[in-house]
């Protein structure tokens, strides 16, 4: 593949991080979607015991967000690191 084609068409690094933002927004379309619904027993949720999110739609969608947005990043760093570690030259 040279160049050109690369600068035309997505790259695969292009695609991968697309897909992470599009994941990481329906994430938290669906909390604020939850958090809306108004049910009565929910109870404030705390992330990593650093901050804690009240049961609003704003407050769920941010801890969707956080929780998936952090744990999908993780996972893309250490593809990235072993990929450049071992991949085939």
């Amino acid at each position: 593949m040279t160049e050109a084609d690369d600068a035309a068409g997505f790259g695969g690094n292009r695609v991968i991080i697309a897909l992470y933002l599009i994941v990481v927004a329906v994430t938290g379309l669906m909390g604020g979607i939850i958090g809306s619904i108004g049910l009565r027993d929910l109870q404030a949720v705390s992330y990593l015991g650093v901050v804690t999110f009240q049961p609003t739609p704003l407050g769920l969608a941010m801890f969707g967000m956080t929780t998936v947005g952090t744990l999908l990043g993780v996972l893309l760093l250490l593809v990235v690191v072993v990929s450049r570690r071992y991949a085939d030259e």
